[in-house]
This record gives structure tokens, sequence and C-alpha cells, in this order.
């Protein structure tokens, strides 16, 4: 059986079987695990587990945590405060900084993610002692790493300190127990995740099993941790690993990247991957992201919420000639009449199955004209000037974006080219609220945009925000579980 069809079935079974009630995990049920005593012995077992984790690490990034309503709503990319936006009150106070401790999207992201974790450090702590081959101890072993990573790497940044476990529990409150890790503890166990990993894990796989995490992978996300922790030099050398490479490249057209059919494109270095036609494996993206009052024309079916689109202020940072504004429509016709409301081409637009969560549209969480632009950061950074090699990434990405190249220009010009460039290239893929966390801007940017008055302005918030809004509100149930305020909430909530 192949990777992919292994990892359909799973996710069937683990989707329907842990993800049923974000509550009900959080109130101290047990972790989905199963016993040592009959599990974790054959190649197969920790090959399914593996799969399990996958799926855990999808639901992570769409189901009921949307991610993207977390990094780009939060944001001034995307919104649902314009028309054909739903009006979600949970959605709404996240585009607004309004958001309280019980907000499900953040409970739910919390759970999902503790899922992801409980289910890799199940792996990791068994496989050392079984007697299965050394290749596949290393390879089940690097890819939980990544996966532990970037789930603490995700958790970090949005909420601060977290618990931090790497061994197995029995039950959620394990982790509340233990109280909440200094942040720069949890960035030490993230480096050390990658680090192994990227000594044991291949450069790619064959096509039944792309998605999985890749020596590519990890040596990115790991470059993207040292320049959020402003290392530049070791953020450097990582991403010049990536480049040198040469295993990733470019797309020749940007808007090919979101057609149907790309998964495990020469671009896309990790992607979560959804699949149509089989129920339980589609994404919602579609139906999640299409105006409200568009279904039957800009999706085939299924309900359209509006949940994340476009705002003028990103619709307008483009300049003339920017192939890029392509991927924001600006409307749809409906009964023969142009309705004003934004989407993104992208996600609505390609292979959008025949109803609700039925899609095949992917999540990119590294591609590599996103690590080119943060090479060029990084250089810049390092050097306090841009270099040739500065130069040559920042205008790969431009070139394909039917721009001039850039030149001339010193330290301060060139990391204000730069931020820009990240910004245009990838706005709705989960990295605008990080960019401006790891460069320090996200009050300077948020504060310059503030509407006259709650839902005048594109971009969503009506007063400024204060410097406690940089991290979220630890969820209310983790504070009250915890239990004699083990856990405590984040200042300001």
């Amino acid at each position: 059986m192949s990777y992919r069809n292994l990892m359909a079935i799973m996710v069937i079974v683990l989707i329907g079987s842990c993800f049923s009630s974000c509550k009900k995990f959080l109130e101290s049920n047990p972790v989905s695990q199963v016993s040592e005593d009959n599990f974790y012995k054959t190649e197969a077992d920790f090959r399914q587990a593996v799969v399990g984790a996958y799926s855990a690490f999808s639901q992570v990034y769409h189901g009921n945590s949307y991610y993207c309503l977390l990094v780009d709503l939060r944001a001034d990319n995307t919104t649902e405060l314009t028309a054909g936006g739903d009006g979600n009150d949970a959605k709404r106070n996240i585009d607004e900084f309004l958001e309280v401790p019980d907000n499900e999207h953040l409970t739910a992201f919390w759970q999902n993610s503790y899922i992801l974790i409980s289910r890799v450090n199940n792996i990791i702590s068994r496989i050392d002692a079984s007697a299965i081959d050394d290749q596949f101890k290393q390879q089940y072993a690097s890819e939980s790493k990544v996966l532990r990573a970037l789930a603490y790497f995700n958790l970090v940044r949005l909420f601060g300190d977290v618990p931090l476990v790497t061994s197995p529990i029995t039950d959620i409150d394990g982790s509340y127990k233990i109280g909440r890790t200094p942040v720069a503890d949890v960035y030490t166990q993230i480096i050390k995740d990658l680090t192994e990993a990227a000594a044991a894990l291949p450069p790619s796989y064959d096509d039944a099993t792309i998605g999985k995490a890749t020596l590519g992978a990890a040596q990115s996300l790991l470059g993207i941790v040292y320049l959020t922790q402003k290392n530049y030099p070791a953020a450097v050398a990582e991403f010049k690993k990536v480049v040198d490479a040469k295993t990733f490249s470019l797309l020749p057209v940007y808007a090919d990247l979101f057609k149907a059919g790309q998964q495990g494109n020469k671009e896309a270095i990790w992607q979560v991957q959804f699949k149509t036609g089989t129920s339980g494996l589609g994404s919602n993206f579609p139906n999640h992201f299409a105006p409200t009052g568009s279904e039957g024309i800009t999706i085939p079916s299924g309900g359209a919420y509006g949940f994340n689109q476009p705002t003028e202020d990103i619709a307008n940072a483009y300049t003339t000639g920017d192939v890029r504004r392509n991927n924001i429509a600006d409307g749809y016709t409906k009964d023969g009449a142009f309705v004003a409301a934004k989407y993104i081409r992208g996600y609505v637009d390609r292979e959008t199955g025949g109803g609700y969560q039925d899609s095949g549209a992917d999540w990119y969480v590294l591609r590599y004209a996103d690590i080119l632009l943060m090479y060029a950061e990084a250089l810049n950074e390092a050097d306090k000037a841009p270099g040739n090699e500065a130069y040559r990434c920042i205008n790969l990405v431009r070139e394909r974006a039917g721009l001039g190249d850039l030149s001339g220009l010193n330290y301060t010009t060139f990391k204000a080219a730069v931020y820009n460039e990240e910004r245009l290239e990838s706005p709705f893929e989960g990295h605008r609220w990080f960019d401006l966390l790891r460069t320090d801007r996200g009050m300077e940017v948020m504060n310059a945009k503030v509407s006259q008055g709650a839902g005048s302005s594109s971009v969503g918030i009506s007063k400024p925000i204060q410097k406690f809004q940089l991290l979220y509100p630890i969820p209310a149930i983790v504070v009250s579980t915890s239990g004699a305020a083990v856990i405590k909430q984040n200042d300001g909530y």
C-alpha cells in the first residue's frame, strides 16, 4: 500500500476518533494513544503512527483550527469585515484584536497542536528501543522531530511561554501540570529537533510519498527559527544550504503555484496536502474563503462564508505590472451583475471538488520563493548591506512577478524592499503576522492602519493595539484545567 493511500485511510479513522470535540479533549480525556504493549513494535506500526501524526498536522492548518485566521486575519492582508464577509464573532474578534481567552479558534489551535505533539512524542520516545531497521528509525524519528519543532514554533510565536512536553503523556493534564516553559527553552528544543532531523532526512521522496518532511524542510524551518531569533549568521548558513542544494526552484509562472495538480511541485518545500473526492480528505479553504452569496458561482457547491478575504490595503500594495495581483479577484458576477467582494483565487478557483470540505487546494507551509527572500533578508542583516547574493535572490522573485531588478540600495532601503517583497509574494500563506512579529513591526504597521470605526477599514482594527496583544491569550480552559494557577494567563487578558 502506498504512503498516500495509507494516509487516506488513517486520516479518516483518526479525524473521526480524535477531533470530534475540542472541549472534550481539553477536559482531560485521554490523548489518542495505543498501548505500548501491543503497538510500536514493527515498522508497519511506526509507519502507521507517523501517518497519524501527519493527520494531526493537517488539522492544525485547517479543520476547526483555521491557522490562517490566527496569522493572516490577524494582520493587514485579510479580513472578513468587507462585502462578502460572514461576520462570525469568533473570527471578527481575531480580526479586530478583540478576542477573549475562550475564543473557539484559539482553543482548537492549541488542542490540535498538542495532539500533534503527543503523537510525535509517542513515536520519538519508543522508536529507539524497537527492533525495526535503523533506516526506518532515523526516518520516522526525524520526520516526527520536524513536526514537533513546527508545532512548538507556531505555539511559542502565538502564545509566548508554553508547556514543553517531549515525552508521552496519558492525558492533557500531563502538559498543564508542568506549567509554561520559557520561550528561550522552547526555542532550544526546536533547534535541537531540527538539527537532529536534518542529519538524517533525505532531500526528496518518490511521487508516492511526497508531502513528508525532507532535509530541505528541516533546514528551511531552522533558518526561519534563527532569523526569528535574530541570529543572522546562523540563518544565512541554513538558507544557503537550501539554495545551494538546488533541490528546489521557482516555477516559471506564478499563477501555476495555485493550479490543480501542483502537489510536490519544484517550489513546494513542504505542503499540507489535501485530496478531493474522498470524504474527510479535502480542504475547506474554498468554502471558507469564497464570499458569502457566491455559492454555485465561485465554488460549485457547499457554503461560502468569506472568512478570509483580501483587504483593500494588500490589493493596493501591488504596483502596475505585478502579476501576483491577479491572485486577488475583485468580485464575481451574479445574475448578470458584478458583485464587489474580493477573494483569493489561489484557494477558491482551483480544484474545488464537489462539496463542502472537498477541495484539493493545499497549503504551502514552506515555499522556495519565501526562502529566497528570507535569505536575502538575513544576508542584508548579517552584512549590514546588500551584497550580490542578496540582490540575486530578491531579483529572482521579482523577475517572475514581472518587475525590474533592484540595485543601488543601502542596508535600510534594502531591508524595506525585502519586507515589502515578502508581503507581496505570499500574502495569504500564513506568514504576515509572523513576519511583523519577527521584524518588530507589529504595532507600528497595524496602528498605522486604524480605521475610524469598527468595520470601516478593511484592515479590521478600530483602535490602536497594545503591546500585550502581540501575543494571544492562553485558552481559558487550559488555565482553568491546570489548577492552582499552574498555567497563568498572558498579561492584559
